[in-house]
Order: C-alpha cells, then sequence, then structure tokens
C-alpha cells in the first residue's frame, strides 16, 4: 500500500534506519571476520652480527616474507647498537644498501653509524637465539627470529622496552618500508609517561591510552586542542614505581617525518612515514638525570635574547 504524503518522510526514515542496521550488521560481521588480520609486515630475522671497531654491534636483518600493503617491504636492515655515553643508549634501524633520509648531522652533532654496504658479507660470528650486550646502565638484548630487541636497566633487570610482538598483540612485529615503518613496545600498565610534543592535549603532557598523539609540525595556534604545534619532539619520558622506588627513563626516535603514535596503556606503537629508525635510549634514573641526560645530546636550552621579547 502507498505511504500518505503525511507519512512519507516517517516511511523514508523508517527505510533509511533499516538500511543503517543490515549496513551495520554486514560491517560487524567483516569487522569480526577481518579481526586477524591486523598485521602489516611479517617480520625480519638477524642474518649477521658482528662487534665493530669502536665497540659497538653491527647486524644485518632480512624481511621474513613480503608484502605490498602501504609498498613492498625493504629487504635488508642494517643494525647498528652502541653505548655512546653512560646512561645513553643508541638502537639504529635503517636500510642495508641505500641512504636514506635523517636528521642532518651539521644540525644535530652526534656519532656516525657505519655507512650502508652495497653487499652484506658473511658475519664473523654466526647469529644465536639471543644476546645481551651491557653496558654500565642499560643492557641492550635481542632474538634473532622473528628479530626484536628489547632494554633492560643494569641495576634491577626491569624492561623499558620491547619490542616483541605476539600473534594476539595488536600491532605488527618490526616494518620496514620505503614510506611506512612501524615498531611497537610492550609497557606496563602502571607506567606514568609524559612526553610526545609538540601538540595540545586535553589531559596535558601526560599520555593518555587513545589519545591521539600526531607529530606533524604546523604553525598553528595553541588555543585549539588536538592540534599540532611548531616543533616535532618525538620523546617521552616514562615514570614507574618499583617496589617502592622511583625510577625514570626516557626514549628519543631521532627522526622528523611525520608520524602518528599510538598509545593502548600496556603499549606504544610507532607509525612513520620515512626516515629511519634511530631510537636513544636515556637511563635516568631521576627525572632530573633523565633531562641532563637528554639535553646533553640534544643541546642545553637558551634564554630568550632581551631584545626578542
Amino acid at each position: 500500500m502507498a505511504c500518505s504524503t503525511s507519512l512519507t518522510s516517517l516511511c523514508f526514515y523508517s527505510f533509511l534506519l533499516a538500511l543503517i542496521l543490515c549496513l551495520h550488521g554486514v560491517a560487524s560481521s567483516n569487522s569480526s571476520s577481518s579481526s586477524t588480520i591486523t598485521k602489516i609486515g611479517n617480520g625480519y630475522r638477524l642474518i649477521s652480527i658482528e662487534e665493530t671497531p669502536d665497540g659497538g654491534i653491527l647486524g644485518h636483518l632480512q624481511v621474513k616474507k613480503k608484502n605490498k600493503i602501504y609498498g613492498p617491504d625493504i629487504p635488508l636492515l642494517q643494525l647498528f647498537v652502541k653505548h655512546e655515553a653512560e646512561g645513553r643508549l643508541r638502537v639504529r634501524i635503517t636500510d642495508a644498501e641505500k641512504q636514506r633520509w635523517e636528521v642532518p648531522y651539521n644540525l644535530l652533532p652526534r656519532e656516525q653509524p657505519p655507512a650502508p654496504a652495497k653487499t652484506i658479507g658473511r658475519s664473523r660470528k654466526n647469529p644465536i637465539t639471543s644476546l645481551e650486550y651491557s653496558g654500565s646502565e642499560l643492557i641492550f638484548s635481542y632474538t634473532a627470529d622473528p628479530f626484536s630487541f628489547a632494554v633492560k636497566r643494569t641495576a634491577n633487570g626491569q624492561t623499558l622496552f620491547n619490542s616483541s610482538a605476539e600473534d594476539s598483540d595488536p600491532y605488527s612485529g618490526l616494518v620496514f618500508k620505503d614510506q611506512y615503518l612501524e615498531i611497537s613496545t610492550k609497557l606496563p600498565t602502571d607506567a606514568s609517561l609524559y612526553g610526545l610534543g609538540e601538540n595540545t592535549q586535553p589531559h596535558g603532557i601526560k599520555l593518555h591510552p587513545g589519545d591521539p598523539y600526531t607529530l606533524y609540525t604546523l604553525d598553528i595556534s595553541a588555543i585549539n586542542l588536538n592540534t599540532d604545534l611548531y616543533g616535532s619532539h618525538p620523546v617521552y619520558m616514562d615514570l614507574r614505581n618499583v617496589k617502592g622506588q622511583a625510577f625514570a627513563h626516557a626514549v628519543l626516535l631521532l627522526n622528523s617525518n611525520g608520524m602518528d603514535v599510538f598509545y593502548r596503556g600496556s603499549s606504544l606503537t610507532y607509525k612513520v612515514i620515512g626516515g629511519v629508525f634511530d631510537f636513544y635510549f636515556f637511563s635516568g634514573p631521576s627525572p632530573l638525570a633523565v633531562v641532563d641526560q637528554y639535553t646533553q645530546f640534544i643541546g642545553r636550552p637558551a634564554a630568550m635574547p632581551y631584545w626578542s621579547f
């Protein structure tokens, strides 16, 4: 029976509501059936490892299984790890055969890593399933296949960073493509994280699970919430209470490309659109020590000149 004029709109909205419910049911079915398809890459395995003349370690990673999601995987990566100073550990992962964009060394003076190799030779050491590379304050350990690494505190063995990914985790393992890089770390749920600027967040500088953290610089007023600002500071400080004692450390990803950082409470995931993974870990263990170690590396703050006010 045809709808009368007075009931036309009611019939239309009833039809629209039914259509929305049907589409929602299809979407829910599709999402439930594809909920396990969350992995962007298939990870890498370590194929060589050796000690460098300056006391670091140099390794090479090979992609386990290629895919074309967000572009092809870079097949060979170079891993470089070094305790550069007391309380500072560097972990750098980049293309093993081609140079990639990174923060210029003349703008931020720092140690030059080994140059990308045109050919990957056989290492002097055979890869093993696990290894610890210890410094006075921090320990670097890795698993060869699939490759992941962890950073621990020497004093008490506390894990500060852990890039391993299980099948049940809502993130991938190591992903390295030309325009998409991804890596994650597991975190204790009681850790308090601060940083990842420069942006305006409704909760201030403390990270809250589920809040958006995008580093993509804009010349815009700070009056707007959830807005990226003028600078990019991909560093966070992690404060923890361990058996009644306070500990602090910081993690810097030295990468000037745009990135999203997803904080879930129990994990933190970097998704970057280019560059390299160049991590610096600062051991603290106090917040003041973290700031001192961090500014020793990037440069001390200077007072504003009188004429600029």
